[in-house]
């Protein structure tokens, strides 16, 4: 039943494709913006369930240097993710 919840991994894949924040280092990340230019975003919040037996739920704050805030919610299921919560302040 675990191989149901997709992992973190999967997770960032899924966070560069959707809203195109990439995180290979996990606290420094780059967000690409309009035009082609990109900037660096802060992880500045992390919240990770996956005691569930079929689905994980995983949640992420960005904030970048002018303190607007990325903030993505999203549920692990059958192998993909889903966003629930998308607020970009």
């Amino acid at each position: 039943m675990t191989t149901h919840r997709p992992s973190e991994e999967q997770f960032y894949t899924w966070l560069e494709e959707e809203y195109q924040i990439d995180c290979k280092e996990k606290v420094s990340c780059t967000k690409k913006a309009e035009e082609n230019s990109v900037y660096t975003v802060i992880e500045t919040g992390s919240n990770i369930k996956s005691e569930y037996l079929l689905f994980n739920t995983v949640g992420k704050i960005y904030e970048n240097q002018n303190g607007d805030r990325t903030i993505i919610k999203a549920i692990g299921v059958f192998g993909s993710y889903f966003t629930i919560i998308n607020d970009e302040t």
